[in-house]
C-alpha cells in the first residue's frame, strides 16, 4: 500500500516541488521589490531597524554594515544611525611617501611578533595584509599604534563626562595631556630623537575639579623590537607633592574612577605583544563616525551648559551617553582584530573595527574574564590639520559604554597633531611635576 500510494502521488510531488520553487521566485522578488536605497539622512532607529536591514546604501545591505554589538546599542540603548555618504579621506603626503619608501624595509618576526626596520609611515600597508596570514592581526596593530598623528599628540580641552543611563550627567573630569614620538616623526625634523629604544612619552594631569586638580600621570613606552618591556609610568601625588613608579601593568588599569583603561585610550593602546594573541576575522564595511564635525568642546560654555559645551555626546535624553543624534555615520572598510588580552587582563577579549586604508580605529567591545559583553567602544573621529600643517585623522571623542551596568565615561577634545613648539624635554617626568603643581595650585 506505501509503494503504490508513493508511485500514484508522484506527479502530485512534481506539481508541489514546482509550486514551492515558483513561490519561492516569488517571495524573492516581492522582497527585491519591497527593498530600497536609502537616501543620506535617513536616521536608523530601533523602531526601524528591522525593516531597513534588506535596504541598501552605496550598494551594500544596511545588515551587512551592522555588526553585531551595534545593532545590540540600537536595539538595548536607543543608539541611533543618521547616515551620510562616505567621504574620501587622503593622508598627509608625508605619511604616504614614508609608507612607500620604508614599508618594504620592515621585518616581522613570528617567534616574538616584533618588527625592526621600521623608521615612519605605515608600517604594513594594506596590500601587505592578507587574510589568511597567522599574523596579520599583529600586523593591523603594529600599524595602529605606530606614529600616525605626525609628530605630538596634543589633547587639547580633553575631559571625561560621566553618564548613568538613567539619570543623566553625574560630573565631569577635564585633563591636559600630551604624547611626543620619539620615532616615526614627520614634522620637518629628524625622523628619531632620543637613543632609539623609546617609542613615546605622554603625561596626563588633572586640571579640575579642585578635588583632583594636580593628580597625574607620566609614561615612557619602549619602541617595536623591545614591546614586551614594561612601561615606565609614574603617578603624581599633589598631597606630598611627589612622583611614585607605578607597576608594569598600569596599562591596564582604569584611567582615574572612568568606565576606561589605559589600554582602551584609542580603543587598542596596548603593543600587540602586550597580548597573548591577535586574530584578523575579516574586512568588512561598517557604519562608522569618520567626520565628526569641527568643535568637539565649546569652552564658551564651561560652567553654562554641560550639554553644550560636549555638543557631540547626546545628553539631552536617556540614555545620555551615545553620539548625538545629528552626528554622521558614513561606510567604512574596516579590518575586523580579536585580540586575547593576558589572564591579569580585566578582560578576555577586545575587537576593534579598523579603517583599512590608514590605521584609524571607529568601533569596538571587550568581553569580561567570563566571555559576557561588557563594553562598547564608539569613537567619533575627524580629519585635521596640525599647527604646522600636518594632515592626521585624530580621534575626537570617545564612548567608553559599561552595557552591564548602563554608565558611561565619554571622554571629548579638540585634539590637534604637531602643536606649534613642542620639543622632548617639554613631555617629561619633570615636566609632569609643573604642570600638576601648577594645577594643583
Amino acid at each position: 500500500m506505501y509503494k503504490h500510494s508513493r508511485n500514484t502521488d508522484r506527479p502530485a510531488v512534481r506539481r508541489l516541488a514546482t509550486g514551492g520553487a515558483v513561490g519561492l521566485m516569488l517571495l524573492f522578488a516581492m522582497q527585491g521589490a519591497q527593498a530600497k536605497v536609502l537616501e543620506p539622512g535617513f536616521v536608523i532607529t530601533k523602531d526601524n531597524l528591522a525593516g531597513v536591514k534588506n535596504d541598501t546604501f552605496e550598494g551594500k545591505t544596511i545588515a551587512s554594515m551592522i555588526p553585531e554589538k551595534l545593532e545590540w546599542m540600537i536595539n538595548n540603548y536607543d543608539l541611533t544611525i543618521k547616515i551620510a555618504h562616505s567621504k574620501k579621506i587622503e593622508m598627509d603626503p608625508k605619511y604616504v611617501e614614508a609608507t612607500k619608501n620604508w614599508s618594504k624595509d620592515v621585518k616581522f618576526n613570528p617567534a616574538d611578533r616584533t618588527v625592526t626596520g621600521w623608521k615612519a609611515g605605515m608600517l604594513f600597508p594594506p596590500e601587505a595584509i592578507k587574510l589568511d596570514d597567522p599574523n596579520a592581526g599583529d600586523k593591523v596593530i603594529w600599524n595602529l599604534r605606530a606614529a600616525t598623528y605626525g609628530a605630538t599628540m596634543d589633547l587639547r580641552d580633553i575631559a571625561w563626562v560621566f553618564l548613568d543611563a538613567k539619570k543623566g550627567f553625574e560630573r565631569v573630569q577635564r585633563f591636559q595631556s600630551r604624547r611626543y614620538y620619539m620615532e616615526g616623526r614627520l614634522d620637518g625634523g629628524p625622523i628619531s630623537v632620543g637613543d632609539g629604544n623609546v617609542a613615546q612619552k605622554t603625561y596626563f594631569v588633572a586640571t579640575s575639579p579642585q578635588e583632583i586638580r594636580g593628580i597625574g600621570s607620566f609614561s615612557v613606552r619602549y619602541n617595536e623590537a623591545d614591546s614586551k618591556k614594561p612601561d615606565d609610568a609614574y603617578a603624581y601625588l599633589k598631597s606630598v607633592r611627589r612622583t611614585r613608579r607605578l607597576s608594569g601593568g598600569a596599562w591596564m588599569d582604569p584611567i582615574g574612577g572612568t568606565d576606561q583603561l589605559y589600554d582602551d585610550w584609542d580603543i587598542w593602546d596596548a603593543w600587540p605583544t602586550k597580548y597573548t594573541s591577535n586574530k584578523l576575522i575579516e574586512k568588512r564595511w561598517v557604519f562608522a563616525i569618520a567626520h565628526s564635525p569641527d568643535m568637539s568642546v565649546d569652552n564658551s560654555q564651561t560652567g553654562k551648559s554641560i550639554e553644550k559645551e560636549y555638543p557631540r555626546i547626546g545628553m539631552s535624553e536617556p540614555p545620555f551617553f551615545n553620539p548625538a543624534k545629528d552626528i554622521e555615520w558614513e561606510p567604512r572598510e574596516v579590518y575586523v582584530v580579536e585580540g586575547t588580552p593576558p589572564p591579569e587582563h580585566p578582560y578576555s577579549k577586545k575587537v576593534a573595527y579598523i579603517e583599512v586604508e590608514f590605521p584609524r580605529p571607529y568601533l569596538g567591545y571587550a568581553l569580561d574574564r567570563k566571555g559576557e559583553f561588557w563594553k562598547m567602544f564608539i569613537f567619533q573621529n575627524r580629519p585635521d590639520t596640525g599647527d604646522d600643517g600636518y594632515k592626521a585623522v585624530m580621534p575626537v571623542v570617545g564612548h567608553i559604554i559599561d552595557v552591564k551596568r548602563g554608565h558611561a565615561t565619554n571622554w571629548s577634545s579638540n585634539m590637534k597633531s604637531n602643536p606649534k613648539g613642542v620639543k622632548e624635554t617639554d613631555v617629561s617626568l619633570n615636566v609632569l611635576e609643573e604642570v600638576a603643581t601648577g594645577a594643583g595650585r
